[in-house]
Parts: C-alpha cells; structure tokens; sequence
C-alpha cells in the first residue's frame, strides 16, 4: 500500500510546526498583477481610444484676403459640409483652420468649395490634426501659456 500524503498531512504539520498565516503565494501573485494590468489599462486605453478617433482628422491652414463678410458666410457653409470637424478662425480673422475627415475631404475640394462661396483663401499648410494639437501645446508651454 502506498503512503497517502492527504491523510497524514495534518499530522505532519503538527510535528512540523507548520502553521498556516496570511495569504498565498497565488492570492498575493494574482492580486499584484491585476492591479497592473487595470493601472496600464487606465493609460493605455483612453489614449489608444483618442488615437483611433483623429487618426483620419487633417487640419487645413487658409489665409483668406478681401472682404470678411464674404468669408464668413463661407466658413459657416464650409462647417456644414460632410467631413468637416471644425472650422476656427484666429483673432485677427485673418487664418482660418479647418478641421476635416480626409477619408471624405481634401484641401483641394475644399479650397474649391471656397472659392466657389466667393471667398479668397489661399492654402498656406496641410498637417495631421494630433501633429497641430502637440506644436500647440509646445508653443503654449513656451510662451508660458499666452
């Protein structure tokens, strides 16, 4: 007959001295890296989230010249268009940036739309929308946020 571990284990511990404290190896181990994956899970996920939303976002940087009133009746028919995210004019109304799906749009259906509203813009850059958000925030900081 074999020697059965299970039956004289508690026996065994006795005259070990074996006593049972705290929590297991596995608890503890499995514990510690649940708290990891939900702490990465808290930086990765919303920033792979914000990525996957403005991956096809493109901003279009205009000059517009000649009359405003023009321009601005323009802009708010170019905000309306499909693919157009946003459209921001800067304080001295001068540049224009629009913010826009380039699955749908382009810069040149959208430099043909304004012209066709009669508003005199001239394309000055094309660059990727989370691109213009990070030289943003750099000049923000570099100016000491003015």
């Amino acid at each position: 007959m074999a020697y059965d571990f299970d039956k004289y284990r508690e026996k065994r511990e006795r005259v070990l001295g074996v006593k049972k404290r705290g929590l297991g190896f596995g608890l503890v181990a499995t514990a510690v890296s649940l708290v990891i994956l939900l702490g990465l899970g808290m930086v990765v996920i919303p920033r792979s989230i914000a990525f996957l939303q403005n991956r096809q976002l493109e901003d279009a940087i205009y000059k517009l010249s000649g009359e405003h009133t023009d321009a601005q009746q323009a802009l708010a028919e170019l905000k309306k268009q499909d693919g157009v995210r946003e459209v921001v004019v800067d304080s001295h109304g001068s540049r224009v940036v629009v913010t826009f799906n380039k699955e749908v749009l382009d810069t040149a259906k959208i430099s043909a739309f304004l012209l066709k509203q009669g508003a005199q813009a001239v394309l000055l850059n094309e660059v990727g929308h989370s691109q213009r958000l990070h030289t943003m925030k750099k000049e923000a900081v570099a100016t000491g946020g003015l």
